[in-house]
């Protein structure tokens, strides 16, 4: 695969609980331990029951996937949901990007779960979510008092959409000059490589549609993001790019 090429980070299951069970069945813990035969932590908090709840609270399910280890069993599942109550709109009125959740919970519960707030652009046909670092993830561990205590840690998540969506729309007034943009995009290329010889930065900067077009912070973010960050295969290498490269657009903004 070449840079170029752009990986499907999230399988759509279109908010359909069966689908996504059926492309990630290790969501439902009966699958994890009588089909995956993977024991679990006593307290271990199924992924299946946080989508559940997510779901009373008017979220959607988007999509979701899993990640197998280096013996080749599915150690890790993902979800993304979305809430149609919060949309970045366009200069026409419509919604052109959606506050992505995304689930990650290891099959065992060996490391927590975990629920990061991000950005979806409907245009990006490969899912890709721009993740904000500002919004600090939901960690919830595999133990009691965790699992006693799930009412908050969605309260939290809820809490915390509309300030997200806040810093996102700062991206949109914020425009950059062409220096501004070459900057960025070098900068934003160290954060994946440490050889920058073969990397033409203008390839970062290239326009994929007529939507990438402009010089504001959140449409050269998403240029760059999508060039850079498209054909990660690893998605939590692929979030922790992400939330790094918020952080690095995020300091052009507060510096105007």
């Amino acid at each position: 695969m070449t840079r170029n090429q752009k990986l499907l980070k999230f399988i759509p299951v279109n908010n359909d609980l069966n689908k996504a069970i059926a492309f990630a069945n290790t969501l439902d813990v009966n699958n994890i331990k009588n089909v995956q035969r993977i024991k679990t932590k006593e307290f271990y908090i199924p992924t299946l029951e946080i989508i559940e709840k997510l779901q009373d609270e008017g979220w959607n399910i988007f999509g979701v996937n899993e990640q197998r280890g280096n013996n080749r069993k599915i150690n890790r599942n993902y979800v993304q949901m979305q809430h149609p109550d919060f949309a970045m709109k366009n200069a026409k009125g419509k919604d052109e990007a959606l506050v992505s959740l995304t689930i990650t919970n290891s099959c065992n519960g060996s490391k927590p779960l975990s629920l990061d707030l991000g950005m979806y652009r409907q245009v990006c046909s490969n899912g890709t979510i721009a993740f904000n670092r500002a919004a600090e993830s939901e960690i919830i561990r595999h133990i009691q008092v965790d699992y006693n205590n799930l009412a908050n840690f969605i309260s939290n998540i809820n809490r915390k959409t509309s300030v997200v969506l806040n810093e996102f729309e700062k991206l949109k007034h914020t425009n950059l000059s062409v220096k501004e943009m070459q900057k960025l995009a070098y900068e934003a290329a160290q954060l994946r490589y440490s050889n920058l010889d073969d990397i033409d930065i203008n390839d970062l900067l290239s326009v994929n549609r007529i939507e990438d077009e402009g010089n504001d912070l959140w449409t050269v973010f998403n240029r760059i993001q999508e060039n850079l960050i498209g054909d990660v295969a690893n998605l939590n290498e692929d979030i922790r790019l992400n939330k790094q490269l918020f952080s690095l657009a995020n300091q052009y903004a507060l510096a105007v």
